[in-house]
C-alpha cells in the first residue's frame, strides 16, 4: 500500500503538563499535536504527551459542527474529560464516535502516568450532509436523540485505526510532501468501515445486562446525579444519596456505572470542576469563594484538582476565558 506523505503542523502543549511528569518530558518528547488534512471537511490531529495530552481547538468554530472520532492509539487506565459530558474511561484500541460537536477542550489523563497517544478526527457536518440526516433518522428510530442525549459510540478499532495511524507516521518520518487529499480519504474509509456497524454498536449508556435494573432505580440515580449538581457544595457520598433517593448501595453503583461509565468519585469530582469553570468565566468572584462553592474546603487542593482536570489553574482559566 503506499504511504502517506505528510508536512504536519505541530503544536506545542506543555501547559498541560502536570508537574511531577517534567522530568519524563526533558527527557522524552513534549506534549503536542500533530495536524493532518484539512480538505474535504476533515481534520486529523494526533495528540501525544507522557501522562495526559490535551485536545486542540484548531479549526474549531462554534457555528459548524463536527461528527467527531476519538480513539486510543496509546495508554493506559485513560480518563476523558470534557466539559460537554461526564468523564469517561477510555482502553486501548477502542474509539468513541461523537455524533455533533462544536467545543474541543478534552483533556486525556492517564492514571499510571503512561505515554498517551490520541487520534482526534473531525469531519464537517455540512460535508455529509445525507448520511448525517440518514444516521439521525436511524438513531431516532431506535429511541436515541444523538444531538439531546450528547451520547457517545463505543467500537473496537484496534486494526482499523493501528492501520492509518501507522500509515500517518511513515509520512512523518519523511515530511517530503503534501498528500492531505489521501490521508483525509484514509480517514473516510475508517468511517465508513464504523458506520456501517453503527446498529451493533454498544453506547456509553450500556443496555441492561441479564441482571437488569428496573427504571425506577435508574430515574433514582439521575435524581441523585440531579442532586449532586444543584448542590455541589455538600459532602456527598453514595450512602447519603441512596438514604435521599431510596435506594440500596449496591444498585445504585451498578446502575451509576451503567448510566455514567465512570465511579461515583470521579462525576462528582467533574461535576464540581465544571461549575467552578462556569463561575470563573462568568464571575469576578475570588478563587477561594468558588471553592467553598463546590464543595472544597482547602483552596490550595481545589487549584490542584482544577489544574488536573483542565491543564491550568483556575486564575489562568479565568484569564484565558477573558482573553477570548
Amino acid at each position: 500500500m503506499n504511504s502517506v506523505d505528510l508536512k504536519p503542523k505541530s503544536i506545542r502543549l506543555t501547559s498541560h503538563c502536570s508537574s511531577h511528569q517534567s522530568n519524563l518530558l526533558a527527557v522524552h518528547q513534549p506534549v503536542v499535536c500533530q495536524s493532518f488534512g484539512g480538505c474535504l471537511g476533515c481534520h486529523i490531529h494526533t495528540l501525544s504527551g507522557y501522562g495526559r495530552c490535551a485536545s486542540s481547538q484548531i479549526h474549531a468554530n462554534v457555528d459548524q459542527f463536527c461528527l467527531r472520532l476519538l480513539t486510543v492509539i496509546q495508554g493506559d487506565q485513560l480518563t476523558w474529560y470534557s466539559q460537554e459530558c461526564d468523564p469517561m474511561n477510555l482502553h486501548q484500541g477502542k474509539s468513541v464516535l461523537i455524533f455533533s460537536a462544536n467545543v474541543f477542550d478534552d483533556v486525556f489523563i492517564s492514571e499510571t502516568g503512561s505515554y498517551v497517544e490520541i487520534a482526534d478526527i473531525r469531519f464537517e457536518c455540512q460535508f455529509l450532509a445525507s448520511i448525517y440526516q440518514q444516521m439521525g433518522d436511524s438513531l431516532r428510530a431506535n429511541g436515541i436523540n444523538p444531538l439531546t442525549e450528547k451520547r457517545r459510540f463505543v467500537f473496537d478499532t484496534r486494526v482499523e485505526m493501528q492501520k492509518f495511524i501507522s500509515q500517518l507516521q511513515v509520512g512523518l518520518s519523511k515530511q517530503c510532501g503534501t498528500e492531505n487529499l489521501y490521508a483525509v480519504s484514509q480517514a473516510y474509509q475508517c468511517l465508513a468501515k464504523l458506520l456501517s456497524k453503527l446498529d451493533s454498536i454498544q453506547c456509553d449508556k450500556k443496555c441492561l445486562d441479564s441482571s437488569s435494573i428496573s427504571n425506577r432505580t435508574l430515574n433514582r440515580i439521575r435524581q441523585a446525579h440531579a442532586m449532586m449538581a444543584s448542590e455541589p457544595e455538600k459532602n456527598w457520598s453514595i450512602g447519603e444519596l441512596c438514604r435521599q433517593v431510596g435506594t440500596n448501595e449496591t444498585s445504585f453503583k451498578r446502575g451509576f456505572k451503567l448510566l455514567f461509565n465512570t465511579t461515583f468519585s470521579k462525576l462528582l469530582q467533574h461535576t464540581r470542576m465544571k461549575i467552578a469553570a462556569e463561575v470563573l468565566r462568568h464571575s469576578d468572584q475570588p478563587i477561594i469563594d468558588i471553592a467553598y462553592q463546590v464543595g472544597y474546603t482547602s483552596p490550595s487542593h481545589f487549584s490542584k484538582l482544577f489544574k488536573q482536570h483542565f491543564g491550568v489553574n483556575p486564575l489562568q482559566y479565568r484569564k484565558n476565558g477573558q482573553a477570548t
